[in-house]
């Protein structure tokens, strides 16, 4: 595995991670490995220090359409929606646990909190498309609580850029953390309306993980959710992220650029609401009452001709709204 692999003896500078080329990896571990390396990195020191250039790729990777019609129905997409743009971040999500597992990289993922993501879709994806898909580390923020720190992810068809996504983690009680202020992307909109009510089953967290092969304890039953200080478990952030993208988004938007930011954990079972904007993109998941924030989010659809790197600031959420998802 990856993590396995001997250290630089020369002692030279490392290129940037923008720099570094990617580490092939043609066959992925399984998700416990992976889960009990996250476990065991509690032993890694809590100091602020520049992340390194980790980067690692996935070559030709089919779009199935049998798993992307499983996800799309326990999101609640439709045909009509294609495939779902929040597919190819879970086509990255090993790449992800690869990266931040890594024995190079510096922070302990006990306690992680995922903040938010930045979606930018170039062009309609369909089942059967062969992407080349390459995770690496991006920039860092300081936040209050602690350090925050950023993952890149660049999909490729046929060589061009046609996904590309940004997710931004806060690794609280690091003192002294780098980068540049962490700044909230979304603000609160006052003109949003209940549009919808759904209620969130207890083995969801269970249902999501075997689609999306995130096996986070957190996630998974009341007990193993005790362990890490949730009295229930609690639905991943992006399962409340696409299920609120699949009640908003119109179809045959090929080009889009999406915001999440995560507010507050959503126990399981549950109910909640989601409030939309009637003049524009923006939405928020909210709890039965609609009091509470789960989510502040944002769609559009993005230029035809837009870049095809990730924006340089991460979304975040203001520190006085932290209770957050953990990943």
């Amino acid at each position: 595995m990856p993590n396995d692999r001997p250290r630089d003896p020369s002692g030279q500078a490392s290129p940037t991670a923008a720099e570094s080329a990617p580490l092939d990896i043609t066959r992925l571990p399984s998700p416990l490995p992976l889960f009990l390396r996250a476990l065991l990195s509690f032993r890694k020191p809590a100091h602020a220090q520049p992340l390194p250039p980790l980067a690692f790729a996935r070559r030709n990777v089919t779009l199935d359409a049998g798993e992307i019609a499983r996800y799309a129905r326990l999101c609640g997409f439709t045909a009509a929606h294609g495939v779902p743009p929040t597919w190819p971040h879970l086509l990255a999500f090993p790449l992800h646990m690869l990266l931040m597992t890594d024995r190079a990289f510096p922070f302990a993922m006990l306690g992680m909190v995922h903040l938010d993501n930045r979606i930018l879709q170039h062009a309609a994806l369909a089942p059967g498309d062969r992407l080349d898909i390459d995770v690496r580390c991006g920039p860092l923020f300081a936040h209050d609580k602690g350090q925050v720190f950023t993952v890149l992810t660049t999909a490729r068809r046929g060589g061009v850029v046609i996904w590309t996504g940004e997710s931004g983690y806060l690794r609280t009680g690091v003192p002294d953390p780098l980068g540049a202020p962490y700044r909230a992307a979304l603000s609160a909109a006052p003109s949003l309306a209940k549009t919808f009510a759904w209620q969130v089953p207890a083995d969801l967290g269970r249902q999501y993980a075997r689609v999306s092969g995130d096996y986070n304890p957190i996630h998974l039953w009341p007990i193993t959710a005790r362990w890490f200080g949730f009295p229930r478990p609690i639905i991943h952030g992006m399962w409340s992220f696409a299920r609120s993208l699949a009640a908003v988004l119109p179809t045959g938007v090929p080009t889009l650029d999406l915001r999440v930011e995560f507010k507050r954990p959503l126990p399981l079972p549950g109910d909640v609401t989601l409030w939309c904007d009637p003049r524009g993109g923006a939405f928020e998941l909210r709890d039965a009452a609609g009091a509470v924030p789960h989510l502040r989010g944002r769609w559009q659809r993005a230029p035809t001709d837009s870049t095809t790197s990730t924006a340089s600031t991460t979304s975040t959420t203001s520190p006085a709204s932290l209770d957050p998802d953990r990943s």
